[in-house]
């Protein structure tokens, strides 16, 4: 029976506190807070991490079919699961789709999927999410709304849970919507949204599911209810009669509500608190319902078997650097116009998109550049294409205080990659002062600059962190939700370092 195999997450390194951002408009923040992405983060790239993470040590062999999900894809026009299939290094020979404009755009993509594998078309399919909503600044939901990526790997192996039931419906009402001429999302009355729109429809779905699946509300042992306000879902869980306590935290306070994400990061929690035999509820709203019963089978135990450290988070310690990551300040754009090209983009697509290196077939030397002749033993064009490791250690580094960039300096890292090879990239996620030559680091598809009307991707480099560590950076650090992001689906071939053995 086709399931859910594991579930990847990425959560961004920065936060945005209420008590920050109250501050710069004059009013008293809360205690919460969200995750933003960082200035060289997209809803790609941060899909791409959690795709990675989803797959893990498998092979990628198996993975017939890759589905994007998002509200905020990086473009209007241009598929962008093609991208998030060469940087996860799927190959050519499988099918890609972008799913998009609804906030349940990810159920619809994952029941698209366990169709497509019933079907027989797809041996396993990654449906992947990542958003990056916006709201106007100041805007009562603008602390309400966070930026995260998710992954979903579906087959019939192993599974951690599969679906009994499903049912869907669809409504047409003007809560939250957001133009091809705007950048920000609107909304209608916060009062009708929540009870005529959402919870209605919410409560008919999944009262329609259960009686499908043979279940009232006890049988329920986990329900993840999302809401377009992160609030409503629990007069639905009042409405259906569930145990308060079954009902999974979306937690609102701590990375905010971060779209069509937000199902499978909630659904990954249910998980990793359930047991063979349990019976979960999903209810996704947006522009109607998509409704599904799971049964947690005995893969369960594997999934919570996966390392899932409390990734270390840095909190924004001014309102104007989040208004930066943002480009929200229109009157401060940089006049730096970086140089790009699509034709030197194919060409560079082996290492910045797929990461791959060159092996010498002579002397085992892994290269990272494009080169013809092997400069340690001069044999030429006699190499093969290798996967590059996706960990390392930094050999050495300079840091650019004059680059254009909203977190300078910019560190330029030598990396030692686990495998073999040497790798001169930009470090991410850090701050100066904590860089420290031989300290462990991972690779991380970023966003290199905005150039030629187009994003510009590669890998850069991030310090491994230690589960449970808190992160000072730019303010006072705190502890993260869980963030298993790993490195990739392959490790590098082994050889010599650099250009020498």
């Amino acid at each position: 029976m086709a399931g859910i195999m594991d579930i990847g997450i990425h959560i961004p390194w920065r936060r945005l506190t209420d008590s920050v951002a109250g501050e710069a408009w004059g009013r008293r923040g809360g205690p919460g807070e969200k995750a933003v992405a960082g200035h060289d983060e997209d809803s790609a790239t941060m899909a791409v991490a959690a795709a990675l993470d989803s797959i893990g040590k498998r092979s990628s062999s198996s993975i017939g079919a890759l589905y994007f999900v998002s509200v905020t894809s990086p473009y209007a026009e241009k598929a962008a699961a093609s991208i998030i299939a060469a940087a996860v290094d799927l190959g050519t020979d499988i099918r890609t789709q972008d799913f998009g404009g609804s906030l349940r755009a990810g159920t619809g993509a994952m029941l698209a999927a366990l169709d497509a594998i019933r079907a027989g078309s797809a041996g396993e399919v990654l449906v992947t999410a990542g958003d990056c909503r916006l709201v106007p600044p100041g805007s009562m939901l603008e602390m309400a709304f966070g930026d995260a990526g998710a992954a979903v790997l579906l087959g019939m192996e192993n599974v951690a849970a599969e679906p009994v039931a499903f049912h869907s419906t669809t409504q047409e009402t003007m809560d939250f919507w957001r133009t091809d001429k705007q950048r920000t999302v609107s909304s209608g009355d916060a009062r009708f949204n929540r009870v005529e729109a959402y919870q209605k429809i919410t409560v008919e779905t999944c009262r329609t599911v259960m009686k499908k699946a043979g279940l009232d509300a006890k049988g329920i042992k986990k329900a993840v209810l999302t809401s377009p306000d992160g609030k409503g879902h629990g007069g639905v869980a009042k409405a259906l009669g569930l145990d308060p306590k079954s009902v999974v935290d979306p937690m609102t306070d701590a990375i905010g509500m971060v779209g069509t994400a937000q199902p499978f990061i909630m659904l990954a929690n249910a998980l990793e608190n359930s047991a063979p035999g349990d019976k979960l509820l999903l209810a996704c709203y947006g522009d109607g319902c998509d409704a599904l019963v799971f049964e947690v089978k005995e893969g369960v135990s594997d999934f919570k078997k996966r390392t899932r450290p409390r990734h270390a988070s840095s909190r924004l310690k001014n309102y104007n650097k989040y208004l930066q990551y943002k480009e929200l300040l229109s009157e401060c754009e940089s006049e730096f116009h970086p140089f790009a090209s699509t034709i030197q983009n194919s060409r560079e697509a082996p290492l910045t998109l797929h990461f791959h290196g060159k092996k010498c077939l002579k002397c085992a030397t892994i290269n990272t550049l494009n080169l013809r002749v092997c400069p340690h033993c001069g044999t030429r064009d006699e190499f093969e294409s290798v996967r590059l490791g996706k960990t390392g250690t930094l050999n050495t580094y300079t840091q650019e205080h004059y680059y254009p960039t909203p977190e300078p300096p910019v560190t330029m890292a030598v990396v030692d990659l686990d495998g073999g090879a040497r790798y001169l990239c930009q470090m991410t996620d850090v701050d100066a002062p904590e860089v420290i030559i031989g300290m462990k680091l991972e690779m991380t598809f970023r966003k290199l600059h905005d150039g030629g009307g187009y994003h510009n991707y590669c890998w850069k480099c991030r310090p491994v962190r230690d589960a449970g560590a808190v992160e000072k950076g730019a303010g006072d650090g705190e502890k993260g939700m869980g963030n298993r992001d790993k490195g990739g689906a392959g490790s590098g071939e082994k050889g010599a370092a650099g250009v020498g053995k």
